[in-house]
């Protein structure tokens, strides 16, 4: 079952069972397994975390808080890095010179 943006799940690792919000859309993560999950807020404990669907037990309330604010590293992607290496190391090596041959004509002529 899909949660949403702002539900209120109760969760279990087997031992200890807890309430949180759903902050986020699910993540899925693509491989044999399934490793999807939500980033979520504990009430109990007042932490932040990652919540695996396996792990929810049952939906407590849809809407519970849909307008909880929060501010979290993990979702602040600064994509400058990354273009900067474009541009300063990107390599593509050639196979096949890229030369015109002496025999190719220009259309326009």
């Amino acid at each position: 079952m899909p949660y949403h943006k702002g539900d209120l799940v109760l969760i279990s690792d087997g031992s200890s069972t807890s309430t949180c919000i759903v902050l986020t859309e699910m993540f899925s993560v693509s491989s044999s397994d399934d490793y999807s999950f939500y980033y979520t807020y504990c009430l109990e404990t007042g932490m932040y975390g990652v919540v695996y669907e396996d792990e929810i037990v049952s939906l407590v309330t849809t809407g519970f808080a849909p307008d909880f604010v929060f501010h979290s590293e993990l979702f602040d992607n600064h994509y400058q890095y990354y273009s900067h290496l474009y541009e300063e190391f990107a390599y593509f090596p050639s196979f096949f010179p890229f030369e015109e041959s002496e025999d190719s004509t220009d259309e326009n002529e």
